[in-house]
């Protein structure tokens, strides 16, 4: 919070971070309900829910581009002004009649606007490095989780609200996520010289673009011989293999354990869901707590664990207190590690690399996330849940043993 009050470069990345993480969460909750109201809603769902993934995929890409670009903040700027141009050319485009050609169309606008997003974030990258000292790095990033994450949570359910009050106008929405994208540009304009001053000063021989293939095989070499970030990578992709399949996992045992509810079933999902993402925000804002005398791999062996207890609070179906306290104790780590990854992304890796780098890990982890959906998922179906939760304590207890082996092995992240 010291950073973000007297650091104006900082903040401008902060606020211009927010702003658009508010027209991204209201527009992807509000196009879910449109898809809904569509005369082919099963499809047209299933591909607005499929759709966010695609720019996670396309990270490395755009990590790429963001790398060889050199004047950041001017195409920081650009990209926020594309965006808003993107929702209004959508809220004239979704006032015609629903067909699929039209759908895909909006889906379009969806998929570049965030693929938008995923490039400006690469930009911002080295920036930070240079806006803000080592020391302070990752509290800066932490809070920079928790305002992202803070926004992600309040403006779904604020979308969902909204649109109902707005009498699905769904044009209008459309100008209000193009003004959220503008107010975004201004905050970066209003700072261009201070973010400027920051960009990182580059050798003439680095403003030759190397070949997209080319950067990969640069950045997954120097992974390759950075052994403590490869061990890393691997464990972030095992580790999100388990925790992204636990949310389909207790919606589907919650159906048959009506024991477990809070007053009824949607409110006990909704209550879960929010548990975590209030954890990770938390544990994303109280930085000074003793957690940070840990290591990186202490940490996700401590998030394992309470992983493990998850797994356990579902199989005995004792306490929904408990349940919520795992995912409590999980959410509050997430919060810890995930700008603990960034900050040592940008103590460890050259500027001309860094988003690539950063690219390469969100890509990484992200295929994980059907991995192991499919797999639990499947046993919960096939089987029942209990077997699936079994499968997932299992698995969690041995990559915990591994974990732990390796804390001890791995030298620390310095």
């Amino acid at each position: 919070m010291h950073d973000y009050l007297h650091n104006r470069g900082y903040r401008a990345l902060i606020t211009a971070s927010v702003l658009s993480g508010i027209g991204d969460s209201l527009y992807n909750i509000v196009f879910i309900i449109y898809a809904s109201t569509t005369p082919f809603k099963t499809l047209a769902v299933s591909l607005a829910s499929m759709a966010t993934f695609l720019p996670n995929l396309l990270s490395m890409v755009t990590g790429y581009w963001a790398d060889e670009t050199p004047p950041k903040t001017r195409w920081m700027i650009l990209t926020r002004l594309v965006q808003a141009a993107l929702f209004g050319v959508l809220a004239v485009v979704i006032t015609l009649p629903a067909t699929v050609p039209l759908f895909l169309l909006l889906l379009l606008v969806n998929i570049v606007s965030d693929t938008c997003g995923q490039y400006s974030n690469g930009l911002t990258l080295p920036l930070y490095k240079h806006l803000l000292p080592a020391s302070e790095l990752n509290a800066a990033l932490s809070f920079s989780t928790a305002a992202r994450t803070t926004v992600q949570t309040v403006f779904q359910g604020v979308g969902a609200t909204v649109i109902v009050l707005l009498n699905h106008n769904y044009a209008l929405f459309g100008l209000l996520n193009a003004a959220t994208f503008l107010l975004s540009a201004g905050a970066l304009i209003r700072q261009r010289r201070t973010l400027q001053a920051a960009e990182p000063k580059r050798a003439a021989a680095l403003h030759q673009r190397l070949p997209l293939i080319q950067s990969m095989r640069r950045t997954l070499a120097f992974l390759h011989h950075d052994r403590f970030l490869f061990i890393l990578i691997i464990f972030a992709l095992l580790i999100n293999m388990l925790m992204t399949a636990n949310a389909g996992m207790m919606s589907v045992t919650l159906l048959s354990t009506p024991n477990l509810w809070l007053s009824n079933y949607g409110y006990t999902v909704a209550v879960l869901s929010m548990t975590s993402s209030i954890g990770l925000i938390l544990g994303s804002l109280f930085a000074a707590d003793g957690l940070q005398k840990l290591s990186l791999m202490q940490l996700l062996a401590l998030s394992l664990g309470a992983e493990l207890l998850l797994a356990i609070a579902f199989l005995g179906q004792w306490s929904t207190g408990l349940i919520i306290g795992s995912l409590f104790i999980s959410g509050y780590l997430m919060g810890k590690i995930n700008p603990r990854i960034n900050t040592l992304l940008m103590m460890r890796v050259p500027e001309h690399q860094l988003a690539a780098m950063a690219g390469v890990v969100s890509m990484v982890t992200l295929i994980g996330a059907p991995i192991g959906q499919a797999v639990f998922l499947s046993i919960a179906n096939g089987i029942n849940p209990a077997a699936s939760w079994l499968a997932y304590g299992g698995s969690t207890a041995v990559l915990l043993i591994v974990t732990l082996i390796t804390a001890k092995k791995v030298p620390e992240e310095a």
